[in-house]
């Protein structure tokens, strides 16, 4: 897998005499992300008031988005719900790969260094753990402190098949010794014999059988000639198999099911034959190419497979010549079907569980509906989108299932936003967003609240607006 990459105003207030009077003038406050242990917010906070007798504090400004959870770049939200756990730990950068260990928790993969609920930059020892570009998060949610494979470069691919986690990228070394590109590494944390050696990325993996299945830009393995895909033994140091399908592209995503190893890129020719994007090589012996072809018009980032279905993802707006935005199936005997959720921006990560397809991306609409960068949609039909809505503020990269949650990993901050149009409440020790207080000021770009006060059990507002809940103020 593979990563792409204000405002201020001042005020014062004067509080008067009985009750609250505020009054706005010139002064303090520039545009506050976080304070403290306050979650995040879409724009300027210009008034915090002090804690009230129940500790909540009360804050005003230009924002019409609360965000209560700041997850870093990895959230983990219910399969059905969408709703975000806010104990699962943050990381300090991006993540491109998530798999399920089958207990519950996860393997993660990327450029980031650091793991752990305060994580916003370096490490400080206290609540955080260095890992380096991967890591074994519990289903806990605590950093398993066993596993730390420790990769001098980017993780953009993981794999797990019994005892072994299986890692692709761009790194070089792994514990501080020679791995090129990728290495296996057992569920206890070991690094094993396991050593393809590529000349260049891997950017995707599948394992099937005794094969580990390998995309990316390499054009060597072990020093043979394989150009970007190639199949290794899962035994000994990953013995190079005769499986040579000889792509003129890169290789983005690796499907097996049945017989064939479906791969989907940027490459348009298989082993010299015509293939744009997405194509069927058979498993056995050298990869003969098969006749299955949907021919996308642009890069193929994702591949599913389930049942006599492949579930595609990318940058494509046709398949086979016919409108296919960002996302479509195709049979494995090659017939694009109806399934066609129609999203408007691209499709970087898909995974099957159960009755739904989960995509990830850059999109904020599929079918017509919001979703920010996350949606899940059944597989049957032509794809009806679910209420599963984690709602996203940024990319998402990788997507992995287990159980009743779904991982979500990519290049965002903010998980689950909740409309408070310039006025919310919070727990004053926790940041938790006090769900019943919406005094709902009418939105309009020119408004704000500015200060606040709170007497007694009244919050008292200033500012810009003139309604609330609806009504004339």
């Amino acid at each position: 897998m593979v990563c792409s990459r204000r405002f201020e105003r001042r005020f014062a207030t004067a509080v008067v005499a009985s009750g609250v009077v505020l009054l706005m003038f010139a002064s303090v406050a520039q545009a506050i992300d976080r304070i403290s242990v306050l979650p995040g917010f879409n724009a300027p906070v210009n008034a915090i008031s002090e804690p009230d007798s129940n500790g909540t504090r009360y804050l005003g400004g230009n924002f019409t988005a609360f965000n209560p959870w700041d997850t870093g770049n990895g959230a983990l939200v219910g399969a059905s719900s969408g709703d975000v756990n806010p104990t699962f730990p943050k990381v300090n950068g991006v993540i491109g790969a998530a798999a399920a260990d089958g207990l519950g928790g996860f393997y993660i993969g990327g450029d980031f260094t650091c793991i752990g609920p305060n994580t916003s930059g370096s490490c400080d020892g206290t609540d955080d753990v260095v890992r380096n570009r991967a890591a074994h998060i519990n289903a806990n949610g605590s950093v398993d402190p066993a596993w730390n494979p420790n990769l001098d470069d980017d993780v953009f691919a993981i794999g797990v098949s019994g005892s072994n986690v299986y890692l692709g990228g761009n790194f070089t070394t792994v514990g501080g010794i020679a791995r090129n590109r990728a290495a296996a590494v057992t569920t206890a944390g070991t690094l094993t014999s396991w050593n393809p050696d590529l000349n260049g990325a891997v950017l995707a993996i599948a394992v099937s059988g005794g094969n580990v299945y390998l995309g990316g830009d390499f054009t060597t393995v072990g020093g043979i000639i394989r150009n970007r895909a190639a199949a290794v033994g899962t035994d000994g140091a990953g013995t190079l198999t005769s499986w040579n399908p000889d792509l003129n592209n890169d290789v983005l995503a690796i499907g097996v099911s049945g017989s064939n190893v479906y791969l989907g890129g940027e490459f348009t020719t298989v082993g010299g034959i015509a293939r744009n994007r997405a194509a069927a090589v058979t498993m056995d012996g050298a990869g003969t190419l098969t006749s299955w072809n949907p021919n996308l018009n642009e890069d193929v980032r994702a591949i599913g497979v389930s049942g006599s279905n492949v579930y595609l993802g990318g940058w494509f707006t046709t398949a086979g010549g016919i409108a296919h935005n960002r996302a479509a199936a195709v049979g494995t005997d090659g017939t694009l079907t109806s399934w066609n959720p129609n999203v408007n921006n691209n499709v970087r990560a898909i995974e099957l569980s159960g009755s739904n397809v989960y995509l990830g991306g850059w999109f904020t609409t599929v079918g017509g509906t919001a979703r920010n960068r996350a949606a899940a949609v059944t597989t049957g039909g032509a794809g009806t989108l679910s209420s599963w809505n984690p709602n996203v503020n940024g990319v998402v990269l990788a997507i992995a299932v287990s159980g009743s949650n779904v991982y979500l990993g990519g290049q965002f901050n903010r998980v689950g936003g909740t409309t408070r149009n310039y006025v919310a409440a919070v727990d004053n020790t926790n940041g938790t967003l006090d769900l019943a207080w919406n005094p709902d000021l009418t939105y309009n770009l020119l408004y704000s609240v500015n200060a606040i006060g709170v007497s007694g059990s009244t919050v008292y507002l200033g500012g810009f607006f003139n309604r609330v809940g609806g009504i004339a103020r």
